[in-house]
Formats: C-alpha cells, sequence, structure tokens
C-alpha cells in the first residue's frame, strides 16, 4: 500500500506540472538592460549626482562637528565652566542638525529615495512595459530575469528584443 501512495504522488505530481512544460518561456538579462539602456544610464548618472552632492553636504557637516569635538577636547581644560556648557550644547546641536540632515536626505524615506521613485521609475516603467510587450507579441507565457538564473539554453533570450523595443519608443521620442 505504502508504494501505490507513492506512485500515485508521483502520476499527480506528473500531471501537475505538466501545463508548465507546455507553457512558452522567454528570459531577459536585466544587467544588460541597464547597461545599454540610455535612459537608463541617464537616469542612473543624475542619480549618482544627487547622490553626491547630498553626502558631499553631509560630510561637510561631519567635518564641522568632528572639528568642535576636536575644538571642546583640545580646550576643555581650560574652558570655564559656563564656555564649557556652551560648547556643549553647541556639539549637541550640530550632532542632531548631522543626523537630521542623514535622515532626511539619505534616510530610507528621505529625499534621495523619492528621487530614485522621481528619476528612476519611469525608465523602470517602460523597461517593463517593453518587457511585457515583446513577451505578448511572442506569445510568452513566463518571463524570467537571468540573474536568478543557473543555465537557460540562449535561445529564450529576449532581452535584444526588449532593447529594440526601447529603442525604438526613443526614436518615436526624438
Amino acid at each position: 500500500m505504502h508504494f501505490s501512495k507513492k506512485l500515485l504522488v508521483g502520476v499527480l505530481l506528473i500531471f501537475m506540472a505538466a501545463p508548465l512544460f507546455a507553457q512558452k518561456l522567454g528570459y531577459v538579462n536585466s544587467q544588460r538592460i541597464f547597461a545599454e539602456y540610455q535612459e537608463y544610464i541617464d537616469a542612473q548618472s543624475k542619480l549618482n549626482d544627487i547622490k553626491a552632492q547630498y553626502q558631499k553636504e553631509y560630510d561637510q557637516l561631519n567635518q564641522e562637528y568632528q572639528q568642535l569635538l576636536k575644538t571642546y577636547k583640545d580646550q576643555s581644560i581650560m574652558l570655564s565652566p559656563d564656555r564649557k556648557a556652551e560648547m556643549e550644547k553647541q556639539i549637541e546641536t550640530k550632532a542632531m542638525t548631522v543626523k537630521q540632515y542623514e535622515y532626511q536626505k539619505l534616510g530610507p524615506q528621505g529625499e534621495f529615495y523619492k528621487k530614485q521613485s522621481e528619476v528612476g521609475g519611469p525608465v523602470m516603467k517602460k523597461i517593463n512595459e517593453a518587457i511585457n510587450k515583446v513577451a505578448e507579441d511572442d506569445g510568452l507565457d513566463v518571463v524570467f530575469d537571468a540573474s536568478g538564473l543557473l543555465y537557460v539554453k540562449p535561445d529564450f533570450d529576449i532581452t535584444q528584443k526588449v532593447l529594440d523595443k526601447l529603442s525604438a519608443g526613443q526614436s518615436k521620442k526624438k
């Protein structure tokens, strides 16, 4: 009886998996699209510039904070209690300014995150629309990203078609 249960389960698995084998598959190499699609490259460049500017401003604030700390440590022995308290307050205020800037500009819900959505979102939408259009045109049931696959027959690669679709969209824009 135990053997027949295994056989029944095996037969059921084969029948359940059969529709999967009948599906038309394709894959895209998203890394290649990101490397070759000019609109994506431009968006990434713009985002890198924005991030570099935020990082520069953050580094400047942090440097000012570090300088205040150094000055305080170097002079603390010679400072009056009132001046010491004043400098400690300045240090505390500057530390809060640095943390606040980092959170507002570079944090998980900060301005850079919003800029990524604003600048990168439309480009990613175009890429996804191109993938969907190629999949529909080719009658594909499933499209994978090559980054998660260990081996796929090159015949299933639709990356060039997606790049062509994206290029066609850009030439219409010009």
